[in-house]
């Protein structure tokens, strides 16, 4: 059996005085999509941080030597008067123009020179998800840690990014950990289920995660499906 990308063992995090995670243990496998849902307050973002060593923790976080990874936060706040092209905005990671063209490809963009040459704080929230999301997957990292990576974009364009993530993981070996509020479409596309409130609720497969009584201990109330 393949060595998991990510063990997490008894892992605890405080914000001050506040417990944020209790007792929280789940591996990630390669080649995985685990989805994180809860409540809001849950600690779904600030496991996402705590993962990425932004937070001081205590327990266990191993992560598999010399694993890539890209990450896209739940917010990203640009100043409308930043003197910053998209194009511009890639080059900090050393992207040549056919890597930037392909990453704005596997997220939808149909006019790539326009949208290159844009500033950064001229685009809308939906174009600068797009744009967010694109930048995490240019350098093709081994995980992505993608943190409501759908706000502000439409409907069409969740699909088509969602479609191109779950290509992207099995073309070319990425594991994706997704938190998100959309219990519907997202869910069909992940292998199992991680639902939170501060500590564990539930660990396994969608089909098994995803019903009514489980989500009314999720959320604290029913849920339609």
């Amino acid at each position: 059996m393949a060595e998991p990308i990510l063990k997490v063992r008894n892992l605890n995090v405080d914000l001050g005085k506040e417990k944020v995670i209790e007792d929280l243990d789940f591996d990630l496998n390669e080649k995985e999509v685990l989805i994180i849902l809860g409540p809001n307050g849950a600690g779904k973002s600030v496991l996402l941080r705590t993962l990425l060593g932004l937070h001081q923790f205590q327990g266990q976080i191993q992560w598999k030597k010399n694993t890539h990874i890209g990450y896209v936060p739940e917010s990203f706040d640009v100043s409308p008067d930043l003197p910053l092209s998209v194009k511009e905005f890639f080059q900090f990671k050393k992207a040549s123009l056919q890597e930037m063209l392909q990453a704005l490809r596997w997220i939808g963009v149909e006019n790539f020179s326009k949208f290159l040459e844009k500033r950064v704080g001229a685009l809308s929230t939906g174009q600068l998800r797009r744009a967010i999301i694109a930048w995490a997957l240019v350098d093709k990292p081994d995980v992505l840690l993608l943190d409501e990576p759908m706000l502000g974009v439409d409907i069409h364009g969740r699909e088509t990014i969602y479609d191109t993530l779950v290509k992207l993981w099995q073309e070319q070996n990425q594991a994706i950990i997704l938190v998100s509020h959309e219990i519907g479409e997202v869910v069909k596309k992940a292998d199992k289920i991680l639902a939170i409130n501060r500590r564990k609720l539930f660990l396994g497969p969608p089909e098994k995660v995803i019903t009514s009584q489980n989500l009314a201990k999720i959320y604290g109330g029913a849920i339609s499906l």
